[in-house]
């Protein structure tokens, strides 16, 4: 049968031409090859990670359930005992007050074993679920030491699921192994010693009806294999696929600005949509394989009836057995054989679980295979000089071995001199880096340091002397000085003023003071946000800590002002005096002329020397990367990654950075060393009767106040209190510590609160009047409108009926009449249990009739054999259309999910419950979890109810009196189960939260593996995951006692039930008010549905976990479509353009007491090129973030007085535009253009069509992102598919514009390699972080936009490359002037003799001064406003704030200009006198 819900699902989605998918593989399942490649899983690895220690739990665990199947077994032996007490009574043999007698005995042994059943059983279900969490934590350990010490990066970067999906896999393996391991195989091993104790029992009794029985094993053993052999490759290959949709959810959560900006939800959808629809395939047959296992086994039991049966009443007519031994016998063996029904059910998990420990151990056992096993080192010199040599090496990424990326030449880093590693991008920089550290294994030639190969040096030690810092830097999940103190080789026991003076060497002071808790602020995913050029200030603290006889520094001071990165440079050039430092850059003006350079060109070494020999060759291409940045004083390309994140956070911590990079050079020279007071946050409250006084006073109380230990992660850090007292006391009168309160008290009074005027929208009004069928009961089933944001906890809870009722308005029609079949069906299964049991009655009835009377055993049976044909029919195909329907429920759930998740508001991808980690991990593992709930649950309820009522129905009309005894002990135990499903529930949902929590350190863990590796970071994490599996498996052991107590309650109801259902019974018979026959009848009634009910109930625990999963899923599924103001508008525009803000002011929504931009007033029209600077931290991202239409500003109030500023803020000028009348006529919207803030071509940005306004607008991030799919996909991203951009012409001319065509032309495919993965070395094809950045500027030239965003678009290329993008930029601007006939007045700084309605328009963020020359108007942004705009040469001219933030000199606030230290460098007129005052005070800055 096919999945029918293929054609729905895709056709609620966009479908693009090509999907990320394209070059998957069909049907991988069915395929021969892939067959052969799959290693058949056994039951050994479901023990894949037992060890030695887990053998005396594992005892008592098959221990315990030996002696539940003993009780069970003992069970069938009374029940025997009973009924051939029943049959002798039929038979006459026994009087009415012997029966009473009889039965009352054998009834109170059976209350005395239902209550060791209930001790039994509860100890029985707690170790097997403590089992299950055990090895959870045991493969969640290994798996995470295996592959952290065990993997070389590459092995990483070269899985075809990437990172992301590995990490997701990894999680679902050993959620399907724990659940596999823990009541389910105490299930397991329960039923088979009871069907080995059973069959001793019945061979006791009858040695030859048991053999007859057996007899029906092998055939059927046969089918039951031949049957199985489908689904190991079935599971294989929707594993493959699940890690497929995994990776692409990954991808559009971690880039979502990308996905909103380029219109790429739908396309994301599709991506997603396609994978989990061929994993549904793939399901489809494991669902075949596991109901027609358990159709076949219910036809087989039943049969045995028949069979058993028959021949028992055939010996008991002979004479050769007792009608009691032959009761006996066959409930013994009857008891055996349900035992292996029952595993039906349960086989699917078993195999799942089987396979998730072949896959983890098959993972791990790769090891044998890895270099780093074989490779690893053993030397650990006493002393590391730091000689580097590398000879004739090579090297390729193992994703295009064609192509080298390194080629033999001959490297020198001589200890103790500090050197360049300059080049194009992609020229093999950074893989150097890598090389040294070991992250790969050259292919050729040898690398030693000191003389010794760097392969025979211990992998540990060489990290320890070796510390590489990448340009991409990461921040873990902890606070900001445990992310410093990672640089320590201990990080647990790093002293307080060491971190203090590593962040004074890295120019983090200002950060530290904006930082809510100071230094015990949790950043990093789910914390505080910090930009980009704060994150590589952070990596620089960790090497100052480090401070390792060899630094690798990887293009780290891209992301910093030219100001700070002066300043660091000459920093790093005092600190890192004598020892060994290599600096990977492209920025060849931050070298000195006597300092050593190596030119690299297509991975090999094309010059070296002296900066001043190397630069003096004409004809070399350093010569020519100086020629391009001569005219630049200070730096001509540098990142504003500092600028502020888009997170909530984003411009308040950043804010100060440029300050002190001005002041520095002047206030910190006459300063003594800088105290490290501001390293806790201070609290600067905008009062005007703050004095600086009072401030140190406030200061040091603060700090005092706090314990003298640090702690961040349970170790001791020592604060010298009395140091830090004495260090305020001794500031001078103006020191820095005053400059930077003095600048934080301004920062603080010009954020001041204000109220977020949020634009609230009536639901009613704005949402279409009829709504799908999904929505309409997500609104009124699910939860109230003010809980939606909130996902679902531990401690929540839903009921179980809001969660079914979401099924039927998520089906079609064939899905809705495949669940009407399926619940038919199933109601048949119900009704042929109590048929069942009348007829076995009459059945048994046979073994009591004397002789004379006729028997009717081929009649019963007979009946009986076609019962077992319709029971058996009717499980097979009412289980697999219930299975066929959950999936469709899931998918349509998964389908909704992430469409709705991706339109969500860009803040609400801020908060740690919505990390790409936890979206994914719930749309993959979870939705296969949430399958249960309708696969498996809702038949086991329909069954169980329909049989329960049927044959209660049917019992009161034989024998009421009976009936109603046993009605009488109901209502206790449903009390039971649902007290066994609470319980099971809410530990469920709490053990849960903390796997998650688990799996967060893990996927945090290897997403950052390059930098765990290089700062010898493993045993740190190591310990930190271990931790948290601890902490895991406790509470899973609570859970264990908790639902082992209700569990044996559970299932030792029935005995007790039994008890008294024999002994009313016997009651009943005994006074003669009924016959034998009729009160068999009942009582099979009753039994066989207590029975059924109990064991099919014993379920109750894997259904809790999918209702917790399901819970999760519909949260996200019931996000709302219009929480986003991109839902809002409904007005197309033919341009964007003009875009103007006026009066504008704006906070980020998680922090609406911050104000980023206040009363910014800004105008771009069309055919201009503007380009927008300012200090890290001023608002410009923020800017590109409303261009973006990310965030959508509140109304505009009036603009704050001047009498209203504080005395400390610098004077604003803000240039106000007034909009002209000719440019509103086009669109008559007078009452609203006036008040709104942001409008484009003159329309409320709140009225705009949010889709079609970004269809003409692109834009490049600061850090490059690459979708994984191919080239041509990634450029071609967003556009529909029937778009002409599309076409081969012109991919081809963005790819030559971007100056990346020649690479792609390169690669094994062309434009159909794939590449991508999050930065671009996830991929098939690794690319560096240039041609990263170029693909993602061919993506938005290929768009042909009318306003092109660019975000430091230069940084990561080189100087060559970054001309051939202005050029590029400068020739669109132009290209659009031509259409109109006129050039603008390049000196009119509003651009207003620029028509609006035609043309492109290009807006940069930038530092690059150069970038700045060849727009047509700079606007400087500072404290969220514009100070000053108009052409490059002219800004300078004025001599004022402009100017002060290129050359870096100090603005005194009163119009001078004091000349920067970097202006005279560049001169080199530098005094002796200056020299040594810069020298001392960056020493004291350092700490030094």
């Amino acid at each position: 049968m096919t999945n029918s819900c293929d054609h729905d699902l895709h056709s609620t989605v966009f479908q693009p031409e090509r999907t990320l998918n394209s070059t998957a593989p069909a049907d991988p399942a069915a395929s021969p090859a892939g067959v052969a490649t799959t290693t058949k899983s056994s039951f050994q690895d479901l023990f894949a990670f037992t060890q030695a220690r887990h053998v005396p739990l594992l005892t008592a665990s098959i221990s315990t359930a030996a002696l539940v199947a003993a009780g069970r077994t003992t069970y069938a032996i009374l029940l025997g005992r009973i009924f051939d007490v029943v049959a002798r009574f039929g038979a006459g043999v026994v009087q009415p007050a012997d029966l009473l007698a009889q039965i009352a005995g054998w009834a109170v042994w059976m209350c005395v074993l239902g209550v060791g059943m209930w001790a039994v059983s509860t100890v029985n279900i707690a170790a097997w679920v403590v089992a299950g969490e055990l090895r959870a934590r045991t493969a969640r350990s290994e798996v995470f030491s295996r592959l952290l010490m065990g993997r070389e990066v590459g092995w990483f970067e070269a899985r075809e699921e990437e990172v992301s999906g590995l990490t997701v896999g990894v999680a679902t393996h050993i959620r399907e192994l724990q659940t596999a391991t823990s009541q389910t195989l105490g299930f397991l091993v329960c039923d088979v010693l009871l069907f080995g104790s059973c069959i001793i029992v019945a061979f006791v009794y009858s040695y030859r009806l048991t053999l007859v029985m057996l007899a029906t094993c092998i055939p059927s053993a046969l089918i039951l294999w031949a049957i199985s052999r489908f689904l190991d490759p079935a599971i294989e290959a929707q594993k493959k696929e699940l890690a497929q949709a995994a990776k692409h959810v990954t991808a559009a959560v971690t880039a979502i600005d990308l996905v909103k900006v380029y219109n790429g939800v739908d396309q994301e959808a599709w991506n997603f949509t396609s994978a989990i629809q061929r994993s549904s395939k793939y399901y489809s047959r494991q669902a075949l394989c596991n109901c027609g296992q358990m159709g076949y086994v219910k036809l087989w039991i039943v049969m045995l009836f028949v069979l058993g049966f028959s021949f028992a009443v055939l010996q008991v007519d002979r004479g050769e057995l007792t009608p009691g031994d032959a009761l006996t016998t066959f409930y013994a063996a009857l008891n055996a054989f349900q035992s292996i029904e029952k595993l039906g059910p349960q086989w699917l998990e078993l195999a799942k679980g089987m396979a998730a420990g072949q896959s983890l151990r098959r993972l791990l056992d790769e090891s044998h295979n890895d270099p780093v096993k074989h490779s690893d080192g053993w030397l650990k010199p006493s002393k590391c000089l730091g000689n580097i040599e590398m000879t004739d090496v090579s090297f390729a990424y193992p994703s295009n071995p064609t192509r080298a990326v390194i080629r033999p030449s001959h490297l020198r880093f001589e200890p103790g001199r500090l050197t360049f590693v300059v080049g194009r991008s992609g020229s093999g920089k950074s893989t150097l880096g890598s090389l040294l550290v070991r992250f790969y294994k050259p292919h050729t030639g040898q690398i030693t340091i000191d003389d010794r190969p760097i392969i025979s040096l211990d992998v540990d030690w060489l990290r320890q002397n070796v510390t590489l810092i990448q340009q991409s830097s990461s921040v873990f999940s902890d606070s900001f000085f445990q992310n410093v103190a990672f640089g320590a080789l201990d990080p647990y026991n790093v002293p307080l003023n060491t971190v203090q003076d590593a962040c004074n060497m890295a120019l983090l002071q200002s950060t530290i003071a904006s930082l809510p808790s100071g230094m015990d602020t949790t950043i990093g995913p789910g914390g505080y946000g910090l930009s980009g050029g704060q994150t590589q200030r952070l990596a620089l603290a960790r090497s100052k800590i480090r401070d390792p006889p060899v630094l690798i520094l990887d293009e780290v001071t891209s992301g910093l002002d030219p100001v700070s990165r002066n300043l660091i440079m000459e920093g790093i050039r005092i600190w890192r005096k004598g020892k060994t430092t290599i600096i990977i850059t492209h920025e060849v003006d931050d070298i000195e002329d006597d300092e050593y350079v190596y030119v690299l060109v297509d991975g090999a070494v094309a010059q070296k020397g002296l900066k001043r020999e190397v630069a003096s060759d004409d004809g070399g291409l350093f010569a020519s990367f100086v020629v391009s940045a001569e005219n630049i004083s200070s730096s001509s390309s540098s990142t504003d990654s500092e600028a502020d994140c888009d997170s909530d956070s984003s411009d308040d911590g950043p804010f100060q950075e440029a300050h002190y990079g001005r002041f520095l050079r002047g206030a910190l020279v006459t300063s003594r060393r800088m105290s490290v007071g501001l390293l806790r946050r201070i609290s600067l409250r905008a009062r005007q009767s703050v004095v600086e006084s009072q401030l140190h006073e406030s200061l040091f109380k603060r700090r005092s106040a706090k314990t003298t230990s640090h702690k961040p992660t349970g170790s001791l850090m020592t604060r010298n209190t009395a140091t830090d007292r004495s260090s305020i006391d001794n500031v001078s009168a103006r020191s820095s510590v005053q400059v930077i309160m003095q600048r934080g008290l301004s920062v603080q009074r010009s954020r001041v609160l204000h109220a977020r005027q949020v634009l609230q929208t009536n639901l009613d009004t704005e949402r279409p009047a009829s709504l799908d069928s999904l929505d309409r009961f997500f609104l009124g089933n699910l939860a109230k409108r003010k809980n939606r944001q909130n996902p679902p906890t531990g401690t929540r809870r839903t009921s179980l009926t809001a969660v079914l009722k979401t099924v039927w308005p998520t089906l079609d029609k064939t899905g809705k009449v495949q669940l009407i079949l399926g619940i038919v069906l199933c109601l048949v299964v119900a009704g042929s249990k109590p048929v069942f049991s009348v007829f076995f009655a009459n059945l048994i009835q046979q073994l009591w009739i004397v002789g004379g009377q006729e028997r009717s055993v081929s009649r019963w049976a007979g009946l009986l054999a076609g019962i077992a044909v319709i029971d058996a029919s009717a499980t097979f195909f009412g289980y697999f259309l219930m299975e066929q329907v959950a999936q469709k429920w899931a998918n349509t759930l998964r389908a909704e999910a992430i469409k709705r998740i991706l339109s969500q508001p860009r803040s609400w991808f801020g908060k740690a419950s919505h990390s790409p980690a936890r979206i994914t991990q719930c749309l993959d593992g979870n939705a296969e979890e949430m399958r249960k709930l309708l696969g498996m649950f809702v038949p086991i309820i329909l069954i169980i109810t329909t049989m329960m009522l049927a044959s209660l129905i049917w019992a009161l009309i034989i024998l009421w009196d009976l009936t109603l005894v046993t009605l009488a002990g109901l209502p206790v135990a449903m009390a039971a189960a649902r007290a066994n499903s609470l319980v099971s529930d809410k530990w469920e949902g709490v053990c849960d939260e903390a796997a998650a929590s688990t799996n967060t350190i893990f996927s945090e863990t290897f997403a950052n593996i390059k930098a765990v590796r290089a700062l010898t970071l493993e045993r740190y994490f190591t310990d930190k995951h271990s931790r948290s599996a601890s902490a895991t498996y406790l509470l899973g052991v609570k859970r264990a006692g908790y639902i082992g107590l209700f569990y044996g309650l559970h299932q030792s109801i029935v005995y007790f039930l039994t008890s008294l259902v024999f002994f009313y019974g016997a009651k009943v018979l005994s006074e003669g008010s009924t016959s034998a026959t009729d009160a068999v009848k009942v009582i099979n009634l009753l039994l066989f549905s207590l029975g059924t009910s109990v064991a099919m109930l014993s379920n109750v625990p894997q259904i809790a976990a999918a209702k917790a999963t399901a819970v999760q899923m519909l949260y996200y599924a019931n996000l709302s479509y219009t929480a986003s103001h991109e839902a809002q508008g409904e007005k197309r525009l033919s341009t964007p353009l003009p875009v103007r803000m006026m009066n504008l002011q704006f906070a980020y929504p998680g922090t609406p007491q911050t104000q980023v931009l206040r009363n910014m007033n800004l105008k771009i029209d069309a055919g201009t090129f503007t380009a927008i600077v300012g200090a890290s931290g001023c608002g410009k991202s923020t800017i590109v973030s409303l261009l973006l239409q990310l965030y959508d500003p509140p109304p505009s109030r009036p603009p704050t007085s001047a009498a209203h500023r504080t005395k400390i803020e610098a004077p604003i000028s803000p240039i106000l535009e007034v909009p002209s009348t000719s440019q509103f006529q086009q669109f008559p919207l007078p009452s609203v253009t006036t008040t709104h803030p942001l409008t484009f071509a003159s329309i409320p940005s709140s009225h705009v069509h949010t889709p079609s306004l970004r269809s003409q607008i692109a834009y490049v991030p600061q850090t490059p992102f690459l979708f994984p799919a191919t080239v041509r996909e990634n450029l071609t991203y967003g556009l529909h598919a029937t778009s002409p951009l599309r076409d081969e012409a012109n991919i081809v001319l963005a790819a030559h514009q971007a100056g990346i065509h020649a690479f792609v032309a390169s690669l094994p495919q062309g434009y159909d390699t794939p590449i991508g993965g999050g930065g671009g070395n996830g991929g098939v094809a690794a690319v560096s972080g240039g041609q990263a950045q170029r693909l993602c500027i061919a993506r938005a030239l290929a768009r042909r936009p009318r306003l092109l965003v660019l975000d430091e678009p230069t940084s990561a290329l080189d100087a060559e490359a970054a001309a051939g993008v202005r050029n590029v930029v400068q020739g669109l601007v132009a290209d659009g002037r031509k259409q109109k006939g006129k050039e603008p007045d390049m000196h009119h700084g509003d651009g207003k003799g620029v028509q609006e309605a035609e043309g492109m328009a290009v807006v940069v963020v930038t530092h690059s001064r150069e970038m700045m020359k060849v727009a047509d108007r700079v606007v400087m942004v500072e404290n969220g406003v514009v100070v000053e705009q108009g052409p490059y040469e002219e800004l300078i001219a004025r001599g004022g704030r402009f100017k002060a933030l290129i050359e870096g000199g100090v603005w005194t606030g009163d119009g001078n200009l004091v000349e920067g230290e970097g202006e005279r460098r560049k001169k080199r007129i530098r005094a002796k006198d200056v020299e040594r005052s810069r020298e001392e005070a960056l020493r004291r800055l350092e700490g030094m």
